[in-house]
């Protein structure tokens, strides 16, 4: 079996004497899936803050053939999430501060602010009327509750198919100010959406953008802003005014999901920018860009158009490719950050890992790769799947070294 390199990835980080027990700043978000189908994507959510031990949120789904879908849940101080999806269960995270399926940040002891996600919700959603249920815990304290819940289903098919091309991010960066518990400055963030093949037969291009904590519009100006290849496109973008589908008013600043047009300002690699303004707090947790193309743009004389894509026997795809792990100091362990694989190729393919290390072997002895140490992690991916790895970094307590330490982590492709 004949094994390909296919990616190097940087690690760094800053070595030093002392370090939060909390990630302040959050994660940035990054590009989970990108596809184009014939028929439409459905993007709904609500309902805002509510304190509860069991938040429901209701969805109707418009008709077509289920392609992708994922189910966001978000959550702060409660020990563990309990999700299911039309009666069906989707997972119970217990250890939510670890687990690799939920962005956390805002910690505080053993509880924080999270940003879960469900992928396993396609073969349960029905068209027509769905409901989601999230048990939050045995009971309500002070700050138990849950902000929303957001569904993202790409479809076929359908009443009124559209060839579509979508980007769906997500993440849960932290914007906030100096303020405590926060010791600096945490202004904007940034995610990326690349790769258009072609900007000129476009007729739509859409950027949906999801918050879990802002500003309320009755809050004196100047609010958070948002912006799309350095172009303003929304001020107050996370004012919390708006309903779901189902017609129900979202509560408080604490949910937003909005839709804002960016056809004007598409190129073909494009950065959607967030800044909190004034705000004391800003929390992005998904964004999705969906282009519509004009599919009568082809010449009248053309009578059959001929293409193919050929696609490489074995092709991986890693996002992103850089992390820092940021300030640690020795005996501690990074907060976990995500890398998503896809396996672009025509055949299943299994993944290995393997390190380079610049000082000391810092990587090498301590890099774990969904809870596992890197030398065996293993992974099997089908052709057009796309998986999620975990990895942190843990620091011994008798490691040498401070400053800025650099090391490489390389993936293996093999074909199945």
């Amino acid at each position: 079996m004949t094994k390909y390199l296919i990616t190097i990835f940087t690690l760094s980080l800053l070595s030093t004497p002392a370090a939060a027990d909390w990630s302040s700043d959050g994660f940035a978000m990054h590009t989970i899936k990108h596809g184009t189908v014939n028929g439409g994507i459905y993007i709904e959510g609500g309902h805002g803050k509510e304190y509860t031990t069991s938040y429901t949120q209701n969805f109707t789904v418009p008709n077509g053939t289920m392609k992708w879908a994922r189910l966001y849940v978000s959550a702060k101080d409660t020990p563990w999430l309990n999700v299911s999806l039309n009666g069906h269960l989707l997972g119970n995270y217990t250890n939510l501060a670890s687990n690799s399926k939920v962005y956390s940040n805002y910690k505080t002891d053993d509880q924080g602010m999270y940003w879960a996600y469900y992928d396993n919700v396609a073969d349960y959603l029905v068209n027509g009327n769905n409901t989601a249920t999230a048990d939050l815990g045995s009971r309500v304290g002070l700050n138990t509750k849950s902000w929303g819940i957001m569904l993202i289903a790409v479809y076929e098919g359908g009443d009124r198919p559209e060839l579509i091309e979508y980007w769906v991010n997500q993440g849960n960066p932290l914007l906030h100010g100096n303020h405590p518990p926060f010791a600096s400055h945490h202004n904007t963030t940034n995610t990326s959406f690349v790769g258009i093949t072609d900007v000129n037969n476009i007729t739509h291009a859409n950027i949906w953008t999801v918050y879990i904590w802002g500003s309320e519009e009755s809050e004196p100006e100047p609010h958070d802003t948002l912006w799309f290849n350095s172009e303003l496109i929304a001020e107050d973008a996370s004012d919390g005014a708006g309903t779901d589908d189902q017609g129900s008013n979202w509560r408080g600043a604490c949910f937003d999901l909005e839709k804002w047009d960016v056809n004007r300002y598409l190129i073909r690699d494009n950065v959607l920018s967030f800044d909190r303004g004034e705000d004391s707090i800003l929390c992005p947790v998904g964004a999705v860009l969906v282009l519509k193309r004009d599919l009568e743009s082809a010449p009248t004389t053309r009578v059959v158009q001929h293409g193919a894509t050929v696609l490489p026997a074995i092709s991986l795809v890693v996002t992103p490719v850089t992390l820092d792990f940021g300030k640690i100091t020795h005996g501690e362990q990074s907060k976990i950050q995500m890398l998503t694989l896809s396996n672009t190729g025509k055949s299943t393919i299994t993944v290995t890992a393997d390190i380079t290390d610049i000082v000391n072997d810092l990587y090498i002895s301590g890099l774990l790769l969904d809870s596992v140490d890197w030398s065996t992690y293993s992974k099997s991916i089908l052709t057009g799947e796309a998986v999620d790895a975990s990895i942190m970094l843990n620091i011994p307590d008798d490691y040498a070294e401070v400053g800025i330490q650099e090391g490489k982590l390389t993936f293996w492709i093999s074909e199945v």
